[in-house]
């Protein structure tokens, strides 16, 4: 079994037989929180690519350690940090669905959908904490997550305070992007599995150069998708990042490319919520595409996940872990939802 090499499906599937198992434990200690268990798993049966465990994962095997279910329970924990940190961006967004099933915010309301978010933080420092690896690793380790909560937190916090802004610059929209889910998604994920394997600093240093880049261009096709994707492939409507007046890169392009009366219909009409009817989305999308800001911000995603891969070729991997990480490096940059 320690030769054990998954692939990106095998990996996903082990991730989620052990949130199945390790919530079913969790319901049987604690059944007055029964529904909110509930809640968390009907969450995570609706889909995800289980990314961030992933590349804890592939950061731990990148040091050279073999599979383990230790490492599969702590990289499992990162989904229910996601999980935590969805329920919550849901909350602020007012959102309805998320991979296409209705959210904890649209079925039980705030009080509702935040008890669950909580309960799946808390849920997330147990499964790390009990991973079975020695206190000592746990401890490095920990530095790495605790650093990919706050920093998910203090991105979210810039994004909610920017949203009345009409001006955003490129440079602040960048900034939200790698703290949101930049490092929160990429870097810090490979961090968290490279301390447990104890990986020397030079590894770590390079495993971080590569993260940092495709990190941002992760964020950036998750951006492109949320107006210009497929909503029966993204699981959302593809009217709701406009709607909810997004302040990501590729508004701010648009922002920064058109002048005069576009401008000013395209500032005052981005945000406007429900009373945006369909030509005004249509109308928006046309002003993104024709100021030239899609493409721009499609090359600035590829511009970036090329140095990803120049840095990923330079790292001193073994043929499993390197195949797995560009794998997951298309998977990050290619995807359609």
């Amino acid at each position: 079994m320690t030769a054990f090499s998954p692939t990106l499906r095998e990996l996903r599937n082990a991730v989620d037989a052990e949130l199945a198992d390790f919530l079913a434990g969790r319901r049987a200690a604690l059944p007055e929180a029964g529904e909110l268990i509930v809640e968390i798993q009907r969450l995570l049966e609706a889909g995800g690519k289980r990314l961030r465990p992933a590349f804890c994962y592939w950061g731990y095997r990148a040091a050279g350690k073999p599979h383990s279910a230790a490492i599969v329970r702590s990289a499992a924990s990162l989904e229910l940090l996601h999980t935590f940190a969805i329920v919550h961006d849901d909350i602020m967004d007012q959102s309805s669905t998320r991979r296409g099933v209705p959210t904890s915010f649209a079925l039980g309301g705030v009080s509702f959908a935040l008890l669950v978010g909580d309960l799946a933080l808390v849920f997330a420092d147990d499964a790390i904490m009990a991973s079975d690896f020695p206190p000592r690793a746990l401890a490095g380790a920990f530095g790495a997550y605790s650093r990919m909560r706050q920093e998910v937190i203090a991105g979210q916090f810039l994004d909610v305070k920017m949203a009345g802004d009409p001006l955003v610059t490129e440079e602040e929209a960048r900034r939200v992007a790698v703290l949101k889910s930049g490092r929160y998604s990429i870097q810090e994920p490979l961090a968290i599995g490279a301390s447990l394997a104890g990986a020397p600093p030079a590894l770590e240093d390079g495993l971080a150069g590569y993260g940092e880049p495709l990190g941002e261009a992760f964020q950036l096709r998750d951006d492109l998708l949320g107006i210009f994707g497929d909503s029966s492939r993204t699981g959302k409507p593809i009217d709701s990042d406009i709607r909810e007046g997004k302040r990501h890169v590729l508004y701010a392009k648009t922002v920064a490319s058109l002048s005069g009366g576009e401008r000013d219909d395209f500032t005052r009409l981005w945000g406007a919520g429900a009373d945006l009817g369909a030509e005004d989305i249509v109308h928006l999308r046309e002003l993104t595409e024709c100021s030239g800001a899609r493409a721009a911000t499609e090359g600035l995603l590829k511009a970036l996940t090329a140095t990803a891969y120049e840095r990923l070729r330079g790292l001193p991997l073994d043929g499993d872990a390197r195949g797995a990480l560009e794998a997951l490096t298309r998977e990050s940059t290619d995807r359609q939802s």
